[in-house]
């Protein structure tokens, strides 16, 4: 028998065997190595398989890159393909941003929770916000930021709410912000900023905006409004939640920081009423000369509107239109800059006369042509056709209305009834030169309070308008069922302005109310006048007390009988507004400034209101028909009821005049109710 196998031990090697396995050690690790690369070859390979593995049997998208800057790239939009195996919240928008997830915010609520000292829960605060998304936009607000917030007029905040994930401290950092400016700074971005879809985005914009509403409510948004600057959904975002909310958003204009700086004086009531004050521009058109009106046209076109409304335009004709400004018009456009779907803001009247105009018919039919929609938000603007207009003359305008008007610490509301633009040559009788007054130095010349009005270039606000509609209404009513007046029948505002301007030379006197008019001497001026082709008021073009000679073709007055015709054109303001204003752009105070009585009588206020109250008494017993002995009437809102008594029982017209005789006056309780603000104005 053989010998078995089986003796032959499964352990036991033979002594060449065991040779064989010394002499190849290097053999075994050499094939290990292969097989763990090749196993990390293909963990690797089925990692990035699954990772880019298409839903739509198509080759995967390449991932999306982003350069150090921050800054992304154009963005390319594919048309979109959705499979049934698609989640509806990845939806693929483009090949860079593409995530439509949930919205999270986890950088906001801290800093939002740290403001309680603005008294951000209040409706009525002095909290203004900056907010940007793309980082050009943001070096470009951030430095008037801090201008405003230096001034400490306002709490000044800025939210941060793009893709770009630099951090705050790098941003403030490059933009030079330092902790003098007073700025806090929020972090608006949501998770996953940088491959947020463009809907995500805006959608985040807008809820980002409304948590801020929640802990800040600020009086006022100011962003970057420049065209191509900012993100699309972040100017969706912020002006469709911005009007839900009931917040101002300020679209800031082109070289914001260089022309519009003056922004950074007002305080957060100011910025509060940006987009709700309106201006109307009411021109009065002469019947010939149409050189000054194109003129006048010509440098309104010009002005600078920056981000604001532009104002409507209305043009009052004459019944026959010259050649010349006809065919102007027909090639006039307004608002000179606007969109292709922006309607037309020109509105142009026509009057068809049945004899020649009167001085009351003048009045009403010019006063007839404007009506505030809003009497607190709504007001016009008066210009003479002899008129030039400075490019920013709407920057000064805008400014003084918002501080003087809407700010917090507005001192003159009640008596405060317009803002002039012109430094008037002479008093309103055209007696003598005017002379401005000067500081308190009596070295420099400064802005100063006139209780006389203006009609060259003058703003006046909703409220007087609204009042004096009826007081020329109840004026015009007494004159027709009374006498003539005794002391108060002679004109005093010169036949070389129109005469609507003595109805409103009577309210000023009878309320206390003053104009706030700009001095800057000879050396500028936000409007001058052109008075070598002057035309007087239609109502006064065949009055011979304006002088026209008997062979002369054109109806002009003699400038050498007429102080206020002199030839006196300073030139216009073309510099940026903090250049010209002293003080480092600062507008005085009212309570610094000189106060003129109507005849340029230098007084105080309580002087004026004595003067008032003098004056009402006069004007009710002459003109609204009231009994000396009757007591006062109580001023009701808006209206001019109280001055007036003709219709509260039947006057006799043939009773005879008697001599009026004017009370002694009680300065102090008279005087303020005259000087007071009006309740409900």
């Amino acid at each position: 028998m053989g010998k078995r196998d089986d003796d032959h031990k499964p352990g036991s090697k033979s002594p060449l065997e065991l040779v064989w396995q010394q002499r190849r050690p290097h053999l075994r690790t050499r094939s290990l190595a292969k097989r763990l690369f090749f196993g990390l070859v293909g963990v690797v390979t089925l990692y990035y398989f699954f990772k880019y593995m298409p839903t739509d049997l198509k080759p995967p998208r390449s991932r999306p890159h982003y350069d150090r800057s921050g800054v992304r790239g154009p963005q390319q939009k594919p048309v979109p393909t959705i499979s049934p195996k698609t989640p509806q919240n990845e939806v693929a928008e483009g090949p860079q941003h593409y995530f439509n997830g949930p919205i999270k915010f986890y950088n906001l609520a801290a800093t939002l929770h740290q403001i309680s000292k603005t008294k951000g829960s209040q409706l009525i605060n002095q909290n203004v916000l900056f907010a940007a998304s793309n980082l050009k936009s943001a070096a470009t607000i951030l430095p008037i930021a801090c201008e405003m917030g230096m001034r400490q007029r306002n709490y000044v905040h800025f939210a941060l709410m793009g893709r770009d994930d630099i951090s705050m401290d790098i941003l403030t950092a490059v933009n030079g912000i330092s902790k003098d400016c007073k700025i806090m700074f929020h972090d608006g971005r949501p998770d996953l900023s940088v491959e947020s879809s463009d809907f995500r985005m805006e959608v985040s914009c807008s809820a980002g905006l409304n948590h801020i509403n929640t802990f800040m409510h600020p009086q006022a948004i100011l962003v970057d409004g420049t065209p191509g600057a900012e993100d699309q959904f972040f100017l969706n975002g912020f002006r469709s939640r911005a009007q839900g909310l009931g917040r101002t958003l300020i679209e800031l204009p082109p070289n914001a920081e260089q022309n519009l700086m003056w922004i950074t004086r007002l305080d957060s009531a100011a910025l509060s009423a940006w987009t709700k004050v309106t201006v109307d521009i009411l021109v009065h058109a002469p019947p010939t000369s149409s050189g000054s009106l194109m003129r006048l046209l010509d440098s309104l076109k010009r002005a600078d509107y920056f981000s604001s409304t532009p104002p409507r335009l209305t043009i009052e004709l004459p019944h026959v239109v010259e050649e010349p400004t006809r065919r102007y018009l027909e090639r006039f456009r307004w608002p000179p800059v606007g969109d292709q779907n922006s309607g037309s803001l020109l509105t142009l009247h026509h009057r068809i006369p049945q004899h020649d105009l009167t001085e009351e018919e003048n009045s009403i039919r010019f006063l007839e042509a404007f009506w505030p929609s809003n009497p607190e938000t709504s007001h016009v603007l008066v210009l003479s056709p002899q008129a030039e207009i400075s490019p920013h003359f709407f920057h000064y305008l805008k400014y003084t209305l918002l501080e003087y008007r809407y700010s917090s610490k507005s001192e003159m509301d009640g008596n405060f009834m317009g803002i002039s633009l012109d430094l008037p040559i002479s008093y309103l009788n055209d007696s003598a030169e005017f002379v401005a007054p000067l500081d308190y130095k009596g070295d420099e010349p400064v802005a100063f309070l006139w209780q006389a009005p203006n009609s060259n270039a003058a703003l006046y606000f909703g409220e007087k308008w609204v009042e004096l509609h009826d007081f020329v209404a109840h004026s015009l009513s007494s004159q027709r069922a009374l006498p003539p007046a005794v002391v108060l029948k002679e004109k005093v505002v010169s036949k070389t302005f129109p005469s609507w301007l003595e109805h409103v030379l009577r309210l000023a006197r009878a309320r206390g109310y003053w104009t706030v008019y700009p001095n800057f001497g000879s050396s500028n001026s936000f409007a001058t006048l052109h008075n070598e082709l002057y035309q007087p008021p239609e109502e006064y073009l065949k009055d011979e007390e304006m002088n026209h000679p008997q062979d002369s073709i054109e109806l002009t007055a003699d400038p050498a009988h007429h102080i206020s015709l002199k030839k006196s054109e300073r030139p216009l303001i073309s510099t940026s507004l903090l250049n010209i204003l002293p003080n480092s752009g600062e507008l005085p105070k009212i309570a610094a400034m000189p106060l003129l009585s109507w005849d340029g009588e230098i007084i105080d206020a309580s002087q004026i209101g004595v003067q008032a109250v003098t004056y009402s008494r006069l004007f009710r017993a002459e003109i609204g028909g009231c009994d000396t002995a009757s007591p006062e009437k109580p001023r009701v809102g808006l209206t001019a009821g109280d001055l007036f008594c003709v219709f509260d029982e039947k006057v006799d017209a043939e009773r005879p005049v008697t001599k009026v005789e004017v009370l002694p006056v009680a300065p102090e309780a008279d005087v303020k109710n005259i000087v007071s603000p009006v309740e409900g104005a």
